[in-house]
């Protein structure tokens, strides 16, 4: 990372109070610099600094032409640019030091300058860079649009991609320009997640298909909920809370719908299926936590293994396991369901567990 702390934005008074994305354009740019790393920024065009209690980063104000010339760096927003943290930080990341860049895309214009001695390089079209990089008087829904693609999850699941994100972000775009917070949408999301998993024990096929179709639109507001946090800057410590909470709830839901059917059909399993499942459970939590816990030492070390559990077997403990009971649902065979996944938990704790001590051991040589 460069030392590329500080950013000076241009914007007038009307330009800094227009709408991007629900929010005034000139906190938002702000609020992205802040969480890219930007320390100092300077406000020149004629707007005034935003009041608000998120923004942490010293910012003032300034009416003549800021100083770029001084020997240290300082990313440039021109007016009527709009940017994302994603772009912020990828700048930060590729500038090298004593480098100036200069970015253009439509109008919209971003600059890193290096200081007197810099050596200068200027790129036209779209930026060579990950992340958003638009003009104010771009179409708005392409502006959402751009801004809602930068919020990737690296811990999306596999349904995440391929459904919930294709879904979620056209409900969200809709959802910026009402009052709708994101606590509000998880508790919404939460019910149906509860309900759907209740439906499992309505009898078949009704229920199978309800609880499809509930679990469905209870994931795709998992994603909305965050994309609208994200994208507000309204990300909190009670929002995470009921997320981690409401898949807990939503999963005993779901175990209770799948008890229901098994007790209604006398399939219910044995006591000795139930202790093989649940030390499976158990012990697959305390595999994928300590992979978690110990992410940031596997990656010190590049190899297949932790490919395989980054790209292959964490994605199965996000929302993505609903995908087999829900499918046993439909054929009417939840109890084939119990019995697989009290072997496959054992399998999978024991692949996790295999491939995250062959990783740590490699990274302490």
């Amino acid at each position: 990372m460069s030392d590329l702390t500080r950013a000076v934005v241009f914007a007038s008074p009307a330009e800094a109070e227009r709408s991007v994305a629900g929010m005034p354009h000139l906190l938002r740019t702000l609020l992205c610099l802040q969480r890219a790393g930007i320390r100092r920024c300077v406000v020149a065009g004629g707007a005034s600094p935003p009041s608000d209690g998120r923004l942490q980063a010293m910012v003032v104000a300034t009416e003549a032409n800021p100083v770029l010339d001084d020997g240290e760096p300082c990313l440039v927003i021109e007016r009527g640019t709009v940017v994302d943290p994603v772009l912020v930080t990828g700048l930060r990341r590729a500038v090298k030091a004593g480098e100036a860049v200069d970015i253009v895309r439509d109008g919209a214009r971003v600059r890193v300058t290096g200081g007197k001695s810099a050596v200068g390089r200027a790129v036209t079209g779209p930026p060579p860079l990950m992340g958003t990089l638009r003009h104010l008087d771009d179409p708005e829904a392409e502006i959402e649009t751009a801004l809602l693609e930068g919020l990737e999850n690296h811990r999306d699941g596999y349904l995440d991609g391929l459904l919930n994100r294709r879904l979620s972000r056209p409900l969200t775009r809709r959802l910026l320009s009402t009052s709708l917070t994101p606590n509000a949408v998880t508790g919404i999301g939460i019910a149906l997640g509860v309900a759907g998993g209740l439906a499992l024990g309505l009898p078949w096929p009704l229920g199978a298909v309800l609880a499809v179709a509930l679990l469905v639109f209870s994931s795709v507001l998992d994603c909305v909920d965050g994309e609208l946090a994200r994208i507000r800057f309204a990300e909190s410590d009670l929002g995470h809370v009921l997320d981690v909470t409401g898949d807990t709830v939503v999963h005993l839901a779901l175990f209770a719908g799948i008890a229901l059917t098994l007790g209604r059909a006398g399939a219910f399993p044995d006591r000795d299926t139930l202790i093989l499942l649940a030390t499976g459970v158990l012990g697959a939590f305390a595999a994928i936590t300590w992979s978690e816990v110990n992410e940031a030492r596997r990656h010190r070390v590049w190899c297949w293994e932790n490919r395989v559990l980054d790209g292959v077997l964490s994605p199965l403990t996000t929302r993505d396991w609903y995908v087999f009971p829900l499918c046993f649902a439909l054929v009417g065979r939840l109890d084939w369901m119990v019995h697989a996944a009290a072997i496959g938990a054992h399998v999978f704790w024991i692949v996790v567990a295999v491939l995250v001590a062959r990783v740590l051991r490699r990274s302490s040589t």
